[in-house]
């Protein structure tokens, strides 16, 4: 039997999960969405398109982030989102990654930030994320510094 690739496993997880999810059966999606999650983490380094790993682990960790709020586990949501931001802020300023691969981080991490803003916004002050936007900030002029 021929191995399937992780990214089409990677959306098969997501599917499965989304449509527990969707269900309200909040238990049977938690295993699913924490699959995708790995699946994309796994991948992140060695996936050939860089904007498509980087995407997914981006939706994974925003997927499973929802679930987690849904079952009442809002820090654990806090955390996730914080992480998820933190790892593409490292990826992106890592020499160690190839070029793609840092641009794509840089890029998405748009989005995560636009995520903890509407946490904050939703959920009002929440001491993680505004240290971890803190942060972004500060790398974010140190980085128009350089320049």
């Amino acid at each position: 039997m021929a191995r399937q690739d992780p990214m089409a496993q990677w959306r098969h997880h997501t599917r499965l999960a989304n449509h527990h999810f969707a269900e309200g059966n909040h238990l049977a999606a938690l295993p699913g969405y924490r699959q995708a999650l790995l699946l994309a983490e796994q991948q992140l380094l060695d996936w050939q398109d860089a904007d498509e790993v980087v995407a997914a682990l981006v939706v994974a960790s925003h997927n499973l982030a929802d679930l987690l709020l849904a079952m009442g586990e809002t820090d654990d949501a806090c955390t996730l989102l914080c992480q998820a931001h933190q790892q593409l802020l490292h990826l992106s300023g890592s020499p160690h990654c190839r070029s793609e691969l840092r641009a794509a981080a840089r890029n998405h991490s748009r989005h995560t930030q636009m995520e903890l803003l509407a946490f904050l916004r939703k959920r009002g002050p929440n001491a993680a994320i505004q240290a971890c936007l803190g942060q972004c900030a500060c790398q974010e002029r140190a980085a128009h510094t350089l320049h």
